[in-house]
């Protein structure tokens, strides 16, 4: 019976786009071919609407969620979209990454306007590149992939709320959040290096928020970083932007929103500042704070 109804909704839907075809031309015609099609339908046999409508409910749902601005929009959410598995390096995780704008890029990736799902030359490919040497230094990470700006950017925030939540209670030692990120210009100049154990790296900075019960604890903790790269890292120390918005840092009272180079930097400069800052990071946990 059902191959009967889906058959009979394929013909209909046919001949709909067809008439479409045929008398759009001649008219001043507004309603879409898609849209002829469902009218048609409607029309033909209401009850195959009615349950190609309640398979889709079985397959997605929509739901409010706030945005990064405090308004709230609705989403479909489909059950089956798949998201990626967070990788995890070594045992007993102290140190989870993630990108809330998860497609940001580097140079030689500028299309798009410096953002792309792909991977590679993105801060999911530097945020890699950090766990793999806090790895190298003993700890352990989790290193989370989701594309938080996709497809909804304003409501970028409010999942990644999610994902850090959900793996907090999943890994129960992870210590520390890091929300790695890029700055971003209109410039086109060349992003701005600086030589760090004789390999060039981008300069990175903390965002800071002020409007958190863990704001001075976070604080904190940047100051006990700053100053291990200032004694062992050849000043290799990262500035500091204070900021009123949430951005999810009241979730751990060492939350780093962390923004390594920006859009003018080559992809390798970045990669080398991944690799020092899992130094920095790695010593300055391993001493206790």
């Amino acid at each position: 019976m059902k191959q009967k109804l889906y058959g009979l909704v394929l013909v209909v839907y046919a001949a709909s786009t067809l008439l479409f075809v045929i008398v759009s031309p001649v008219s001043d015609f507004s309603v879409s071919a898609s849209d002829l099609a469902v009218l048609s339908l409607q029309t033909v046999y209401p009850e195959a609407m009615a349950e190609l409508a309640e398979s889709a409910d079985s397959g997605g749902k929509v739901k409010e969620k706030e945005t990064d601005t405090g308004s709230t929009e609705a989403v479909l959410v489909k059950d089956s979209e798949e998201k990626p598995e967070p990788v995890v390096f070594g045992d007993d995780p102290a140190v989870l990454i993630l990108h809330t704008h998860a497609t940001e890029t580097y140079l030689p990736a500028s299309a798009g306007n410096y953002h792309a799902k792909g991977k590679e030359n993105s801060v999911r490919d530097v945020g890699e590149v950090l766990a793999k040497s806090l790895e190298e230094e003993g700890i352990a990470v989790v290193h989370d992939e989701t594309l938080h700006d996709n497809p909804s950017y304003s409501s970028s925030y409010s999942r990644s709320y999610e994902t850090i939540s959900k793996l907090l209670d999943q890994y129960p030692t992870i210590q520390c959040v890091i929300d790695l990120h890029r700055d971003a210009t209109e410039s086109d100049a060349a992003g701005a290096v600086l030589s760090i154990g004789g390999k060039t790296c981008s300069p990175y900075m903390y965002v800071v928020s002020t409007s958190v019960p863990t704001y001075q604890s976070n604080l904190k903790f940047i100051k006990k970083l700053n100053s291990v790269a200032s004694s062992e890292y050849g000043g290799f120390t990262g500035s500091v932007l204070e900021r009123g918005y949430a951005y999810n840092q009241g979730l751990s009272d060492k939350y780093l929103l962390l923004e390594f180079g920006n859009n003018r930097n080559r992809i390798e400069d970045v990669r080398n500042t991944a690799r020092v800052y899992g130094k920095i990071l790695a010593e300055t946990l391993k001493a206790g704070y």
